[in-house]
């Protein structure tokens, strides 16, 4: 392609525009011809160069900062994909193990609570032990199974009342047997309560969906028996509190027995010395 003539200028095509400009505003010579100033076209064209530079610079600043914005913006991004992938495992956690704090209602709880505040009761024979007279054995008949001794008996035309001082051992014996067997009684009742909580909290334990579900109900059920074995220890202590009384009345007559066996000899012996120094015979005339 054969080249325009334009393109043969003795200067870039940019400074066509400055050159005239200048010729326009330079002083004109004597000959009529304008005087061209080329120190003043140099800086002009320096000047256009540096702010050329600058400008370039300071889009290069300015796309260098859109570029960390954009950095910044995707890294922001991540951490917010981050986020809701912890929302989204912690969603599974508490979908899989449960919120603690959610499960309140448990089968068998309230009961065990209750039994638990329960402070125990009907083992206070010692604390009784004063207002126990020993009258109480007279109309005793352990439910018709034995006679009654009564409050009095007879000889001949006489009635003498009996000494209810001397019935108190067997009476507090009577009113420990009573004791154990009202707190059997009680501890039967109980016994049937927590064990309908055990099943209901059983049943509960095999429909649990969540871990925190299983591990409340789990750490329940074995308080409920334990609870039982409890329950079972009071029947021990009432039942044990009986035999012991019973041992303790009769070493208590072993040890009467043989205080009354001692003051019959003594006393057997005291007569037969005062018998001898009484009635002494006069062994004289058999020649002793």
């Amino acid at each position: 392609m054969k080249a325009h003539p334009f393109y043969r200028l003795p200067f870039p095509l940019t400074l066509l525009p400055l050159a005239l400009l200048g010729a326009l505003a330079s002083p004109v010579s004597a000959t009529g011809l304008p005087v061209v100033d080329a120190a003043h076209i140099a800086s002009n064209r320096v000047s256009h160069a540096v702010d050329y530079v600058q400008q370039v610079l300071h889009e290069a600043n300015q796309q260098t900062q859109i570029l960390k914005q954009v950095e910044q913006i995707t890294q922001l991004y991540e951490q917010i994909e981050q986020l809701y992938t912890q929302i989204e495992q912690m969603d599974n956690y508490l979908e899989r193990f449960g919120d603690p704090k959610a499960i309140a209602n448990l089968a068998g709880l309230d009961q065990l609570l209750g039994e638990l505040r329960r402070a125990t009761e009907g083992l206070d024979i010692e604390e009784r032990l004063g207002e126990i007279g020993g009258d109480g054995m007279f109309a005793f008949s352990g439910d018709g199974v034995f006679k009654p001794v009564g409050e009095a008996f007879a000889i001949g035309d006489k009635e003498f009342e009996r000494n209810a001082e001397t019935y108190k051992p067997e009476d507090v014996t009577r009113e420990t047997i009573a004791q154990y067997r009202a707190k059997k009684k009680e501890v039967i009742e109980r016994r049937d309560a927590l064990k309908n909580e055990v099943a209901a909290t059983t049943t509960q334990l095999k429909g649990a969906s969540t871990d925190s579900e299983v591990k409340k109900l789990t750490g329940v059920l074995l308080g409920l028996q334990t609870e039982l074995q409890v329950l079972d220890k009071e029947v021990d202590i009432a039942a044990e509190d009986a035999v012991v009384r019973d041992l303790e009345n009769e070493n208590q007559r072993r040890t009467e027995a043989k205080a009354a066996q001692e003051e019959n000899a003594k006393k057997f012996a005291e007569g037969n010395r005062k018998d001898a120094a009484t009635y002494k015979i006069d062994d004289s005339g058999y020649g002793w």
